[in-house]
C-alpha cells in the first residue's frame, strides 16, 4: 500500500507550483500528517456534495467551527485518503462507499484555523467533488445545526471560509 505521504506528493503534483503548493511541499516531511500525530497541523480531505443538474451544493452550518461549511474530514493516521473520503461521506452523509476509487482532487487549500478553545491551528485540505442528487443522504446532524442544497449564488452568500469559498468559486467550471 502506498504511504500517506507517497499518495499525498502524488496529488499536489497535479497542481501547478504555487505557494500552497510549496507549502504542502515543505509540510510533508515533517510527517506527523494526521491530527492524532500533530493536533495542530493536519492533512483534511473535503468532499462537495454537488448536483449538476440544478446547479446546487449541500452545505451546513458547523457546530464546532460556527460556519457553513461543505462537509469534509481529517485524515486518521496512515489512512489512504480514498478511506478517508468514503469514511467521511459515511459519517456525514450515511452513504457507505461511495467512491470505487480516487477521485482527481479539484483544489488544495491551506486554512489557518484561530481558535482559543481547539488546538487545531492549520489544517492542509484536499478538495473532491461528489456529484450526487443526494437523495440517499441520511444527515448526522451532531456535527452540524443545519444542512441545506442550496444554489451556487446562496452558497456564496452562506461561506465565508476563504478555502470553502475558493472550492465554490471553481464549482462553476462544472
Amino acid at each position: 500500500m502506498k504511504s500517506i505521504i507517497s499518495e499525498i506528493k502524488s496529488i499536489i503534483s497535479l497542481f501547478p507550483d504555487t505557494p500552497t503548493r510549496q507549502a504542502y511541499e515543505q509540510r510533508l516531511p515533517e510527517r506527523d500528517l494526521c491530527r492524532s500525530d500533530n493536533p495542530t497541523s493536519h492533512f483534511c480531505a473535503y468532499f462537495v456534495p454537488f448536483n449538476r443538474a440544478v446547479k446546487q451544493v449541500l452545505v451546513g452550518n458547523h457546530k464546532k467551527s460556527g460556519l457553513w461549511l461543505m462537509p469534509g474530514g481529517h485524515i486518521e493516521s496512515d489512512e489512504p485518503v480514498l478511506t478517508t473520503l468514503n469514511r467521511e461521506i459515511s459519517e456525514e452523509l450515511g452513504v457507505e462507499s461511495f467512491f470505487g476509487e480516487l477521485p482527481v482532487p479539484f483544489l488544495i487549500t491551506i486554512t489557518q484555523i484561530v481558535s482559543d478553545i481547539r488546538p487545531c491551528k492549520e489544517h492542509f485540505d484536499i478538495w473532491f467533488l461528489m456529484e450526487t442528487d443526494g437523495i440517499d443522504f441520511t444527515i448526522d446532524y451532531t456535527e452540524y445545526h443545519e444542512v441545506r442544497w442550496v444554489s451556487l449564488l446562496e452558497a456564496q452568500t452562506l461561506i465565508t471560509d476563504p478555502a470553502n469559498c475558493e472550492a465554490l468559486s471553481l464549482l462553476t467550471k462544472f
